[in-house]
């Protein structure tokens, strides 16, 4: 029998361990991390054990090593955790889980790490996702898809996302607190792949009414999104209360001071109530508690003041800033303000009426000679590093890489305002190579050697360092990947590579599909068509991977848009000898190759439109409600708005995509009828009489075509046959079907 004092040595022991035990637990919950792993590895994810550490000087960190024949990933944070997963997954197994298809290979059991890995993040905030996203790629993504991404993210060290599904209830429940009748705000709100544009205070009012069936669909959604967001670690940045009111505001409150904010790209603007008046505070409080009932609170919200045009009118910039940051920080205390650095954006006067020490800015600067002073520039306000690679949900291919691992270090090292980065194109699901180096970035400390960073993306993509792979990628570094600032006139679009004429409104002067992207090739097409030919080369046993059918798919695709640059001039050539054989000869051609690429885009499950359109059908409630889905889903990708904003603003095919049903049934009926006009007046003499694009465009947008949502046909044989069909001679045919 023990004494007292033994059984009070005891407690005290057993009270040591508890303690000593409670110091090393985690200080995060374990659990939604290995949801991910188990996810992404299935069975596999028994094999790796996670844990959490104390982060260094204030830095998250992540700790890759094996224990007892175990792997083990540690991190100070359910982001730091699982980019050390990922780390683990892409420096010690070989394998990739990406944007764009995942090689997670066969083997059963895991490799251990030969030694310790270490690696801390280098700012606090990767932050991901351009409003235009919502638009161009996410409107009509479910939960298991969005499931996906959100787990790709956190695998990808990403900690803060926007999301703006489920805003328009927020809108909705305000402002029908303030008076307006059911039917009057849901036909200001506009469909989900245009509404976040009217978020940014651009438009409203398009394609409606929005039903309160969708609207609940979407809160429901956007609640999933949010609950799993919190629990890996990545805040969610909600759009914020600036002012944005109906235009008719004023006639329902005639002492209100509302500024008209005219129009954006044809499209009618909200007003702008002045922050001032005594009916702001009042709406923005209105606004956060709605939003604070559906969603919760955040600390980062997303407010875009004269995004892309509009005007103060008669209200001091200065003053009205303030005012939106002292709202905001009445219902949320402390929280940060996000805006974009984007066309003169934010203004000197705006910086200068607020606290910026609590302003979020993301840096997507694209003027000719890059502003690298952003201590000046933002008078010292913190900054994100923004990597926007593709404009439009494009399929482009390519970027200027040395944008991040050259300029983004130098301006931190120069910027000590700089307090993160932000994967910023307007689309995904496309680049997989620029998002998987950008978001690496964050956690790099050392300088990047590009050459041999590709040549480790090419052996975990692939499945081995074989010599045709990775000579098809020293290409595309030289070319697509290589994208710089030259006398290419690129509008905007600085980063981006150039688009395919085939899909540009027919012309026969047309230089680009979208009215502000870059006007001609960015790089030598002929030396881009070489990584096609060695693709192809690459060792059949690795030809099977959803990673390399892409890729192949992707450069092929990418070689043919590259090949309208150089026939189109050729086309044009003909018409203005007036040599009708030659005409006709290059303009079959020219449909030839359409049609080649829509059997190229069948082949692989990123290029289908039909993909996209079958995400609408779970929306909809009803036979009239599918049908203005449909229609908001095909028009962001042809006509874009109406015919005042297609064609008046130059909006059409700002949204184009090398798809699959689109390229078919709308690009080339396009350049047929345009072709059979030209013909018949090379025949007559008589000019042809103009066409009408926009009903051509709408009359797509209105259709009810059906089209495949699983992939036809061979990739490497239809991709085998681009290079022959373009003379790409090194390629190796013999396995081409006869």
């Amino acid at each position: 029998m023990r004494s007292p004092a033994m059984h009070f040595i005891g407690v005290l022991l057993v009270a040591f361990v508890s303690i000593a035990e409670c110091a090393d637990a985690p200080r995060f919950d374990l659990r939604p991390a290995q949801g991910v792993v188990q996810r992404v590895l299935a069975g596999r994810s028994a094999q790796i054990d996670l844990g959490a550490i104390e982060a260094k000087d204030g830095r998250e960190r992540f700790r890759v090593s094996s224990a007892n024949t175990r792997i083990k990933i540690e991190g100070s944070s359910t982001s730091a955790l699982l980019f050390g997963v990922n780390w683990y997954l892409k420096y010690v197994a070989q394998l990739q889980v990406s944007t764009n298809g995942n090689r997670l290979g066969s083997a059963h059991t895991l490799p251990l790490p030969d030694a310790t890995i270490e690696h801390e993040a280098l700012y606090p905030y990767r932050y991901a996702l351009n409003q235009n996203t919502d638009g161009y790629t996410m409107p009509y993504w479910d939960w298991p898809r969005w499931q996906k991404e959100i787990d790709l993210y956190a695998l990808s060290g990403i900690n803060a996302m926007i999301v703006e599904r489920g805003m328009d209830t927020v809108l909705y429940e305000t402002f029908r607190e303030f008076g307006y009748s059911d039917a009057e705000i849901r036909g200001w709100i506009t469909q989900p792949a245009h509404q976040n544009w009217q978020l940014m205070g651009n438009l409203c009012c398009f394609n409606g009414p929005l039903s309160r069936e969708l609207m609940q669909k979407r809160v429901q959604s956007a609640q999933q999104m949010i609950a799993r967001l919190r629990e890996l670690g990545i805040t969610p940045v909600l759009p914020g209360f600036y002012g944005i009111v109906p235009a008719d505001f004023q006639k329902k409150f005639p002492a209100a001071h509302v500024i008209a904010q005219g129009e954006w790209a044809g499209f009618t603007r909200p007003g702008w109530l002045d922050p001032r008046d005594p009916m702001f505070a009042k709406i923005a409080a209105a606004f956060y508690r709605h939003q604070r009932a559906l969603f919760g609170n955040s600390t980062i919200y997303d407010m875009e003041v004269f995004q892309e045009g509009g005007t103060s009118g008669d209200v001091p910039v200065r003053e009205a800033a303030a005012k939106v940051q002292a709202v905001l920080d009445a219902a949320h205390p402390g929280a940060k303000w996000m805006m974009l650095a984007w066309q003169g954006n934010p203004q000197p006067e705006l910086l200068a009426g607020v606290d910026r020490s609590r302003l979020f800015i993301i840096d997507i600067d694209h003027d000719r000679v890059p502003r690298d002073d952003r201590m000046q520039d933002f008078q010292g306000a913190p900054f994100l590093f923004g990597g926007i690679w593709a404009f439009g949900g494009r399929t482009t291919l390519g970027a200027n890489i040395h944008n991040y691992t050259e300029r983004l270090p130098r301006m931190a090292r120069a910027n000590s305002n700089l307090i993160g980065t932000a994967v910023f194109p307007e689309g995904m699901d496309s680049n997989p190579f620029a998002f998987d180096l950008f978001t690496e970035m964050a956690w790099r400390s050392e300088p990047v050697d590009a050459a041999k960073w590709t040549a480790d993306y090419v052996r975990r993509r692939y499945g081995a360092a074989d010599a045709h792979a990775l000579a098809a990628w020293s290409i595309l570094l030289d070319t697509a990947y290589n994208i710089r600032i030259d006398q290419v006139e690129f509008n905007s679009e600085r980063e981006a590579g150039q688009e395919s004429l085939f899909n540009a409104q027919p012309s026969l002067a047309a230089f680009q599909a979208s009215h502000w992207s870059p006007v001609a090739l960015r790089y030598d097409a002929r030396k881009f068509a070489g990584a096609l030919a060695e693709l192809l080369q690459v060792d059949p046993a690795l030809r099977g991977s959803e990673t390399y059918q892409y890729d192949l798919v992707d450069i092929a695709r990418q070689t043919l848009a590259n090949e309208s640059r150089l026939l189109l001039p050729q086309i044009k050539s003909a018409f203005d000898a007036k040599d009708r054989e030659r005409f006709e000869k290059q303009t079959r051609r020219w449909l030839h190759l359409i049609d080649l690429q829509d059997q190229l885009l069948s082949t692989n499950r990123y290029f289908l439109v039909g993909t996209w359109l079958d995400h609408v059908r779970g929306w909809a409630s009803s036979a009239e409600e599918r049908t203005r889905l449909d229609y908001d889903a095909r028009s962001i990708l042809t006509t874009w708005g109406d015919r005042k904003a297609s064609e008046g603003a130059d909006l059409h095919d700002y949204g184009n995509k090398d798809w699959a049903g689109l390229t078919r049934d709308y690009y080339r009926r396009r350049w047929e009828v345009y072709f059979t006009a030209l013909a018949e007046e090379l025949r007559t003499g008589v000019a042809a009489k103009p066409i009408d694009w926009f009903a051509l465009g709408d009359a797509w947008n209105r259709g009810r075509q059906q089209y495949a949502t699983q992939p036809s046909g061979d990739s490497y044989t239809v991709a085998a046959r681009v290079a022959k069909e373009l003379g790409i001679r090194k390629a190796d045919y013999s396995e081409v079907s006869k």
